[in-house]
């Protein structure tokens, strides 16, 4: 990518995962701008609503992007009003999309699109692949798929990937998640914590190895691809606290609420990371899970 290619927008900057990957790009000398659906005062923030196709039209015909990535989105899965789900995930991705084939192919290089594992659903096999057929099974997960199935009608126009994140953390996610829940009992010397099944094994990835993805592969030559965000390590919630233990030399009695424990819940779930290092080069980097947790405590 050459050195005039520096302009990366990224829609939904003010949330979790934005905030890390604006600070990310920055680092690597790119001039970093962003879309919020709230009113802001920012430098090089703009205030949209991705329903608001002619505000987005705008946007992008005088910034004129050369990357761009879609974070923006409806993701709680408890969200109260099902039909913001397609709507905003939807619909809001199309008007993206359509902007950007109207008013930005002279300068976009790379767009790469945020959809989820949740994609995968129920499957048989307990590491999930892009090759499987998603069974998404809640409103978030049938958006998102529905998302991805819109966008394939712009592989032909535009330099598009397709991103399934597996879970990741750090330091700045809402205490609701897992991780923050746990590290925050231990920050607190909380003598004890409710959780729900803590024998099940899944992924919880670093945010540095997720901004670490979404760099090589904003700056790679692939596109029309979907590729899972996925290191293929799974951890249990007892190796967690054992760990957090560990680093705070502090115990947390763990109470089991059986209004946690999901039904049928899966005991190993994972992602197939083989594609996603086929097309980048994390190099030596190792981003292990006592690291991210050091962050937290």
């Amino acid at each position: 990518m050459d050195s005039l290619s520096n302009k990366v927008l990224i829609t939904g900057i003010n949330g979790f995962t934005g905030r890390y990957l604006s600070n990310h790009f920055a680092s690597q000398g790119y001039e970093v701008f962003g879309i919020v659906n709230n009113k802001t005062s920012e430098k090089n923030i703009f205030s949209c609503n991705l329903l608001e196709k002619e505000k987005l039209s705008q946007i992008i015909t005088e910034l004129q992007p050369n990357i761009v990535i879609h974070l923006a989105a409806i993701s709680f899965v408890g969200h109260p009003n099902i039909e913001d789900f397609y709507s905003v995930n939807i619909i809001g991705t199309q008007n993206l999309l359509e902007a950007l084939k109207n008013h930005g192919k002279e300068s976009i290089k790379k767009i790469i699109l945020a959809s989820s594992a949740t994609v995968y659903g129920n499957q048989e096999n307990y590491e999930l692949s892009e090759t499987m057929c998603p069974n998404p099974n809640n409103h978030y997960g049938i958006s998102k798929f529905g998302m991805e199935q819109v966008a394939k009608n712009y592989f032909d126009f535009l330099p598009i990937i397709i991103t399934r994140p597996f879970n990741y953390t750090a330091p700045g996610q809402d205490i609701n998640f897992v991780i923050p829940k746990i590290t925050n009992a231990f920050k607190e010397r909380s003598k004890t914590i409710e959780l729900g099944n803590i024998n099940v094994f899944r992924e919880y990835n670093s945010i540095d190895f997720v901004t670490e993805c979404y760099y090589k592969l904003a700056v790679s030559e692939y596109k029309s691809e979907i590729v899972n965000l996925c290191s293929g390590k799974t951890y249990s919630l007892e190796e967690v606290i054992n760990l957090s233990s560990k680093i705070t030399n502090h115990k947390v009695e763990v109470l089991i609420n059986p209004n946690f424990v999901r039904k049928n819940e899966i005991f190993k779930l994972s992602g197939d990371p083989a594609k996603l290092y086929k097309m980048i080069d994390l190099g030596t980097k190792n981003f292990e899970l006592q690291d991210t947790l050091n962050l937290f405590l």
